[in-house]
């Protein structure tokens, strides 16, 4: 037995619901008289055909990318949304052409049983749209959207056609009429907005404002990203396509690629309909270069390197130009965390990495240890030195001159 997905299910469901709407209708209109009812048979039928389109694209869109088609074939549900907008126009032009010939054409018969099958077809189209939209929407799929909106459309239809029929009951013969008319500006509001929705993802409109600024959000929380020059995302079926272009300090291309990963990794996990992250990376145009130094002591240049990392007392932390390779700022901060029995290694990188430095330079290897991965995963680099104060650190640096 052939497993079918949530999505394709929905379209098969609606195909047979609506098929059956449209031979009761149709049999109790031509018996009633009721144009109404006929009209939301026809519009109904043209709903078959659609929901056929809907599950011919669902189909078509699950197909792996191909040499010729590398992009896959996302959109071809849209393009089915696409002709699913025309149909709609052409079913409420039908209705009102309909209404405007037999206007005021007289009572109806069978009243009992047209009223019946209005008030079945109205309960039934309820429930129909809403299993379709609570199935596109969680599957992400826009034409299994549109077929729920427009089906959404066919219940105030459907209210529309009992009303009339009622009236026309009670003496008010145009009502039928009058309500086929109502029915095709209820189906022209539905197809307009199908067809914008459509044509805004044919033409790779960007996606909405919130979504394109939590990902941006996204980006930029991940360690090593120092600046986003441009995002771009557009739609594609139920997925979405990202375009970054970001700066980051890193020169290491196998860093440059982990930090790429981790990008498209933490928006893909936020952003279960995000198919594919292309990422641009610039190096970064810095002014500076940001170290830091455990020390001993505050005391300018002749300030002791520490021993011991997570045990020394301050930070000294000091920026070099990039343009002419000179000191522009240095300043103490007191590590607050050299009390602590354990983890204060651990603690004291993640400070250092709130300040934004770029290199840390020790006495002593910490190759391995709790630290060395705080700083590696915010691509902060680690050199020893054999210098004894932050004096002789910089001029080993070969930095100051």
């Amino acid at each position: 037995m052939v497993r079918l997905d949530r999505d394709k299910k929905a379209a098969l469901v609606s195909i047979v619901v609506t098929a059956f709407l449209v031979v009761i209708k149709y049999t109790i209109g031509l018996l009633s008289g009721s144009i109404a009812l006929i009209a939301d048979a026809v519009h109904s039928f043209t709903d078959v055909i659609s929901s056929i389109g809907v599950f011919i694209g669902l189909k078509i869109s699950s197909r792996k990318p191909t040499e010729t088609f590398p992009y896959g074939f996302y959109k071809a549900e849209n393009i089915v949304s696409l002709f699913l907008a025309l149909a709609i126009f052409y079913a409420g032009y039908e209705i009102v052409l309909t209404s405007v010939e037999k206007f005021e054409a007289g009572a109806l018969t069978n009243v009992p049983a047209a009223i019946s099958v209005a008030l079945a077809s109205l309960v039934l189209t309820l429930l129909l749209s809403s299993y379709k939209l609570k199935v596109g929407r969680e599957m992400n799929s826009p034409s299994l959207i549109a077929d729920g909106k427009h089906t959404r459309a066919d219940v105030y239809a459907s209210a529309v056609v009992l009303l009339g029929i009622v009236g026309n009951y009670l003496g008010f013969y145009a009502l039928d009429q009058m309500a086929g008319i109502l029915i095709a500006v209820f189906i022209f509001k539905s197809g307009y907005e199908i067809l914008k929705d459509s044509i805004k993802v044919l033409l790779d409109a960007s996606i909405d404002y919130e979504s394109l600024h939590r990902i941006r959000e996204i980006a930029s929380e991940v360690h090593g990203v120092r600046k986003i020059d441009s995002l771009k995302a557009r739609s594609s079926g139920k997925f979405i396509f990202v375009e970054l272009e970001i700066e980051t300090n890193l020169r290491d291309l196998e860093r440059a690629h982990q930090l790429s990963d981790k990008i498209e990794d933490q928006i893909k996990s936020e952003r279960k309909d995000v198919d594919k992250v292309i990422i641009h990376i610039e190096p970064e145009e810095k002014e500076f270069v940001r170290y830091a130094v455990p020390c001993t002591e505050n005391n300018g240049m002749r300030s002791k390197v520490s021993m011991h990392f997570g045990g020394a007392e301050y930070f000294c932390i000091f920026d070099i130009k990039t343009e002419d390779r000179e000191l522009t700022d240095m300043r103490f901060i007191k590590n607050p965390f050299i009390a602590l029995e354990k983890r204060k290694g651990l603690k004291a990188a993640e400070l250092l990495v709130a300040s934004n430095i770029d290199k840390l330079v020790t006495k002593e290897s910490i190759a391995k240890k709790s630290p060395f991965y705080v700083l590696e995963d915010a691509y902060v680099e680690s050199d020893v030195t054999d210098a004894d104060t932050i004096g002789e650190v910089i001029d080993n640096l070969s930095l100051y001159k």
